[in-house]
């Protein structure tokens, strides 16, 4: 079924990390240059529906700056580069708008060698305390004519999430972008790279970096009833996956891992779900498709999207961390756990059930209920390791104060054993406590340790 589209936008999102020890010098970064970084505060006149779909302490950490008197915005704007950026690397949540006067407009080739218009419409930069941050870029097929073909959103998704400055190795010699100002294929990613260079943290272990995640909205054409939706599915599904227009394969309809990743609350929209994309496709039957619910999926779930694939790489850097086997960093470890569990992870993010429905949805395809379970038990493990070894080298050192000590208080003994009566039973009483202090010191180290892990359990997991 060949499907034509009449409205479209696709947003990339590039994930970074940045080094938390650079964090305010990162923001430093964009502050020093207000001609290509605006700093975004909040207003409560300039969205309210948006603003008031969030519980309220969703809103004060998604949009901290909304929460700023008119004397907060004043006195922010009088401040030095440095000390503004100190303060703004402190806000849970901050946000930088580009300036495209450079970026435009752009050219690709699809997969048959037809020409791809896109504009550029805004790219922003999104960070998390302390550092998460992503780099989105809202890019539109530009169509002189009056509907898009389907392929073309496909092949231009596809293309398009591997202009990283990883993944464009592979395929630099294609030749396939051309863009106003811009006249070489890795224009997007050298921009990538000109933001994160020297603040990035390098360890590929810690999110992927060789794509973009795809973050799409497309109306429909034909699509004139409900049941139509099979006939369009595998369709559906490689929009959903971010495949191109040539890709053969067929999905079958009795993968349930498939249907689980897919949501629908009326007839005439679906949702998809996956670790690399969150797609809507919808029909233009339904006059809602048009008007109001491309602006909702591009701001008010956006957030939420946001908020959800911050958990994940927050939580799969909580693992990374665990891994190096540091015993240093158990303390900070777990300050910074019980720190994200209190302040970052919500499981109630708005009264509104369509939202609670697609917060679900998002929470399933990036795992976070599993994962945070598992990073967990990993911390409480390796304390329990961690603890062990310690207690290992203590009681090393106590038996060898034990050993000395029975040695002295036996020559003591001999020493004194016709002079001083006084003097032998001071040192027997010695030699006793010293005898009895090791196993008493290792049952309380013992029964302390069990309490702590037990402790550890109840407060994450309630159990």
């Amino acid at each position: 079924m060949s499907l034509k589209a009449k409205y479209q936008y696709t947003h990339f999102i590039y994930p970074f990390v940045v080094d938390e020890k650079k964090y305010t010098d990162f923001i430093y970064k964009l502050n020093k240059n207000p001609k290509l970084w605006k700093l975004k505060i909040h207003d409560q006149k300039e969205d309210e529906t948006m603003y008031n779909f969030f519980l309220p302490y969703m809103r004060k950490f998604l949009f901290p700056t909304l929460f700023w008197s008119s004397v907060n915005k004043k006195e922010i704007k009088r401040m030095g580069i440095y000390t503004k950026s100190s303060i703004l690397s402190k806000l849970t949540c901050v946000e930088f708008d580009y300036n495209l006067s450079n970026i435009k407009t752009g050219k690709m080739k699809d997969n048959n060698v037809d020409t791809i218009g896109f504009d550029i419409t805004k790219i922003k930069l999104i960070c998390f305390m302390p550092g998460i941050c992503f780099l989105d870029i809202r890019a539109e097929i530009d169509e002189k004519e009056e509907y898009i073909d389907f392929n073309k959103i496909l092949d231009f998704n596809h293309t398009f999430r591997k202009l990283t400055p990883r993944a464009i190795k592979s395929f630099i010699n294609e030749n396939k972008i051309k863009a106003k100002s811009i006249d070489k294929l890795e224009t997007i990613s050298n921009l990538i790279l000109s933001i994160t260079k020297d603040f990035e943290v390098s360890s590929l272990e810690k999110i992927y970096y060789d794509k973009m995640f795809t973050y799409s909205y497309t109306c429909i054409d034909g699509w004139e009833k409900p049941e139509d939706f099979k006939k369009i599915k595998n369709e559906f599904l490689k929009y959903q996956y971010v495949m191109s227009s040539n890709d053969s394969g067929v999905f079958s309809n009795n993968c349930s891992r498939l249907n689980d990743n897919m949501y629908s609350r009326w007839g005439y929209s679906m949702f998809g779900f996956s670790r690399e994309s969150l797609v809507v496709l919808v029909s233009d039957k339904e006059k809602y498709n048009i008007t109001r619910l491309p602006y909702v999926f591009e701001n008010t779930y956006m957030y939420m999207f946001l908020l959800a694939f911050y958990q994940r790489i927050r939580l799969l850097n909580f693992s990374q961390d665990l891994m190096e086997n540091n015993r240093s960093m158990v303390k900070k470890l777990n300050k910074e756990l019980t720190n994200f569990t209190h302040f970052s992870w919500f499981s109630q993010i708005t009264n509104s059930e369509h939202g609670m429905d697609i917060w679900k949805c998002l929470q399933n395809s990036f795992e976070l209920e599993l994962l945070y379970e598992e990073v967990h038990k990993e911390y409480a493990e390796y304390y329990e390791f961690v603890a062990t070894q310690v207690q290992g080298r203590i009681n090393s050192l106590l038996i060898l104060i034990y050993i000395v000590s029975v040695i002295f208080s036996g020559l003591q003994i001999l020493t004194n054993m016709f002079d001083l009566k006084d003097m032998e039973n001071f040192v027997i009483i010695t030699m006793v406590a010293t005898i009895l202090i090791y196993p008493i010191y290792s049952i309380i180290r013992y029964i302390k340790s069990k309490y702590e892990v037990r402790s550890f359990y109840i407060k994450h997991f309630g159990k």
